[in-house]
């Protein structure tokens, strides 16, 4: 497996010139919207504002590229976080930001981000993001009773 810190800077050239980039995340960070291994995400270039909920790869300052959530703007700083994770990161800065998921493909299926029901489906899983461990389990031990039959 080639790590993402490897072969991101290979497609910002791409993404800078416009063109849609499709990868397939790896980690598991972003479930359940996102699975690593599994799903894949329609990268595109950065255009005007992001926007809470905007689904971002960016670059740490430690030179770690990212696929997070955008959780909040304050003061033209970023806040992210990941759709399993219950601490926010940040702040951010505008340049650390490289590309913009468009869309994505879980378990196949097209999902069209800023659509009305993935708006839906994330901004409830801000709400709850405290108790977002215990669903993610709840969630596994579902998944896991249902493959035994």
């Amino acid at each position: 497996m080639i790590r993402a810190d490897d072969w991101i800077p290979t497609i910002i050239p791409f993404i800078e010139e416009g063109k849609t980039v499709k990868i397939m995340p790896q980690g598991f960070s972003m479930v359940p919207f996102i699975t690593g291994g599994r799903d894949e995400v329609n990268l595109v270039q950065i255009k005007g504002e992001l926007k809470r909920g905007d689904i971002v790869v960016y670059r740490r300052d430690n030179a770690i590229y990212v696929l997070h959530r955008v959780y909040k703007i304050k003061n033209g700083e970023y806040y992210m976080l990941g759709d399993a994770q219950t601490e926010v990161e940040g702040p951010l800065r505008r340049e650390q930001m490289i590309a913009k998921v468009e869309s994505y493909y879980r378990k196949g299926k097209l999902i069209v981000c800023q659509s009305r029901r993935e708006k839906f489906e994330y901004t409830l899983w801000f709400a709850i993001r405290p108790l977002r461990p215990l669903v993610i389990k709840m969630n596994n031990l579902k998944n896991k009773i249902l493959r035994r039959k």
